[in-house]
């Protein structure tokens, strides 16, 4: 099965295999400049314009959408109107590190994962055997979700789908006394849900961090927090997680880990993508 890798990147976009098509997508982190220039020319298809203003050019004819492996998971890719494949790719280190430390805790773990889009994090998880709890605003990101739960054959018992805005079905959640072992927070620096509520992490984080510690159940495995704003630090993600699990989490000691979120290219440079705060629970 075909697999994701970084090419290129440079002139503020990069140059990805995704499987079987090679794309052209911008990305105004990519400052440095292209290494192999003539790889550029041999893209599928290239997204002309800024994120939500452009459109793709193929090259080729593309299906509607492809499978594209992570180790032993198959995600649906596809090119959306916004630059985005439905996949996060830089995303597989944390995919990788919650199953790590889910297997670690020995049983089968009931997890929250918030801002859940497309599901890889979901699908990774419950193909452990764990049982999540997946949470989305956006239908067509469950449905995606879903597709991507079937292509793994993941049992129905295995995911319980929540098309709700995540802040408040985590404070919902936290008033109907419920408990999960392990949460994943994965939000947006700045969005809105269907009923035009508006998400800014500035102000709404921390809310929702309180909730979710709150929820954490008396042996929890680990807690995930990512973030994307320009502004926020593995160091400021890492004091804000630890001040809220001190505060209002379970009385229990755990380890905190905070880096960025790196894609490697095939020349070895690596490109950010965000960064991403990790509590392990000492159990």
């Amino acid at each position: 099965m075909d697999s994701y890798q970084l090419l290129d990147f440079g002139n503020e976009q990069r140059l990805e295999q995704w499987g079987a098509f090679t794309l052209v997508r911008p990305d105004p982190t990519a400052i440095d400049w292209p290494q192999d220039e003539a790889s550029w020319k041999k893209a599928d298809a290239v997204y002309d314009g800024e994120k939500g203003k452009g459109e793709w050019k193929k090259k080729k004819d593309i299906p509607e959408h492809w499978t594209v492996a992570f180790d032993d998971l198959l995600l649906h890719a596809r090119l959306t109107p916004y630059k985005h494949t439905g996949i996060f790719p830089e995303q597989q280190a944390n995919w990788n590190w919650t199953r790590k430390i889910a297997k670690k805790s020995g049983r089968a773990l009931n997890i929250l994962n918030l801002f859940a889009y497309t599901g890889a994090a979901t699908v990774a998880l419950a193909k452990d055997g764990h049982f999540v709890t997946h949470v989305d605003s956006a239908r067509p990101s469950i449905g995606w979700a879903k597709e991507n739960a079937l292509l793994n054959a993941i049992p129905e018992t295995g995911i319980r789908w929540m098309l709700e805005d995540a802040s408040k079905f985590a404070e919902r959640e936290y008033k109907r006394g419920k408990k999960y072992d392990a949460i994943i927070l994965d939000p947006p620096a700045f969005g809105h849900s269907p009923t035009g509520k508006t998400w800014r992490i500035e102000r709404d984080l921390k809310p929702i961090l309180e909730h979710c510690a709150m929820l954490l159940s008396d042996t929890p495995s680990f807690v995930v927090l990512n973030g994307y704003a320009v502004h926020d630090t593995p160091e400021s993600f890492q004091t804000l997680l630890s001040g809220v699990l001190h505060a209002k989490g379970p009385k229990i000691g755990f380890r905190l880990e905070a880096e960025e979120l790196l894609l490697t290219a095939k020349d070895g440079r690596t490109l950010s993508t965000g960064i991403v705060t990790r509590a392990a629970f000492d159990l």
